[in-house]
């Protein structure tokens, strides 16, 4: 089995390590991975690989050096010791970028099974959970799902948050990482709501076009000129976690800004831990705990599938300006990485690696 592994503290080194294919126990499922989506939402993985947990779900057996970056993909089922789940068929959730992985399925039913491994059960049950998907979807639903549906499930949960609470009483909401896929589907949230403060964008130089003519912001502003930041009352999210930018910001706006939400860190390598010290008016997102606080103060399933309505309709909206690229076999997919790590990669293209 070939597997695509980085080093905990220097995302920038790599290598394709190959391992042996362990026997299987009893109750336990094999599956070859078909094929896996890659954006800047897993370097946020990576970087909060200790904080969070991440490094843990798929462990690297010598040592603390590397560890695997987890992705959203789909795999089918090669071998199975479960009388719960049957050879040929089809999952969609979290794996490795590799060729199979071993699972161990719990919690069985028509829709979905749990990954009952004893190392992830720690871990927040949202990624050990996995869709059983009918065979014979379409290519091009799977993998805007692939690409898409974890970014735009974050995207809606954000959204809901900012209308529950009134959009902070702000004016407009600034967006950080604009060109970023999470950004993109909070922007079409927000566009879509007719109660929604203005939406504006800051991203690079060379993103500001693509930005304005997604259709879906109020402006975009480059990151260089923060002056032009509206002093009106903000809030912002911040999907770009650049410590210098956000305390940029917090000066600009002062008294002004209503609230400030971290999310992701598509800027991972100017991070600073300090960005939680901010106070009463900034949180730090996380995207599975929100959903099971509100699935628990709606109707049962009542969340879920107002996220899910969302995300298909603005994943289907996507194909207007999304262009996939494909990767074949893990190797082909390294070639790939350093654009991603450096954050160079094209926000309009989104990458898929078939195995």
């Amino acid at each position: 089995m070939q597997r695509f592994e980085v080093k905990r503290n220097a995302f920038s080194e790599f290598r394709v390590a190959d391992t042996g294919d362990a026997a299987l126990n009893e109750g336990e499922i094999r599956v070859a991975v078909d094929f896996f989506a890659f954006t800047a939402n897993n370097m946020t993985y990576a970087a909060a690989g200790y904080t969070m947990g991440y490094w843990k779900f798929f462990p690297v057996a010598d040592g603390e050096d590397f560890g695997v970056i987890p992705v959203w993909g789909f795999a089918n089922v090669v071998e199975s010791r479960s009388d719960a789940v049957a050879v040929g068929e089809r999952l969609y959730g979290y794996f490795p970028p590799a060729d199979s992985l071993v699972m161990l399925p719990v919690r069985v039913d028509d829709k979905s099974l749990f990954d009952g491994a004893e190392h992830r059960q720690s871990l927040p049950p949202l990624y050990n959970r996995y869709q059983r998907v009918r065979a014979g979807g379409s290519v091009q639903a799977e993998q805007l799902q692939a690409l898409l549906g974890p970014l735009y499930n974050t995207s809606y949960c954000l959204w809901d948050q900012l209308k529950e609470n009134d959009y902070y009483k702000a004016k407009q909401v600034l967006l950080l990482s604009a060109s970023s896929k999470t950004s993109i589907g909070l922007a079409k949230a927000l566009s879509d709501d007719p109660n929604a403060p203005p939406v504006i964008g800051l991203t690079s130089s060379g993103n500001v076009d693509f930005v304005n003519k997604l259709g879906y912001y109020d402006g975009a502003i480059d990151y260089k000129n923060l002056s032009d930041v509206l002093t009106t009352p903000t809030v912002i999210v911040d999907m770009a976690g650049n410590a210098g930018t956000a305390q940029a910001l917090r000066d600009h706006l002062g008294d002004k800004l209503a609230y400030f939400i971290s999310v992701g860190l598509t800027h991972w390598d100017q991070a600073d831990a300090q960005l939680d010290s901010s106070g009463e008016r900034h949180e730090w997102f996380f995207a599975p705990s929100y959903i099971l606080d509100r699935s628990k103060a709606l109707e049962p399933g009542e969340f879920v599938r107002n996220a899910q309505s969302f995300v298909m309709g603005a994943a289907a909206a996507a194909s207007e300006w999304l262009t996939v690229q494909e990767a074949s076999g893990v190797e082909a997919f390294s070639q790939h990485y350093p654009d991603i790590c450096a954050g160079a990669m094209n926000p309009a293209e989104g990458l898929i690696c078939k195995l």
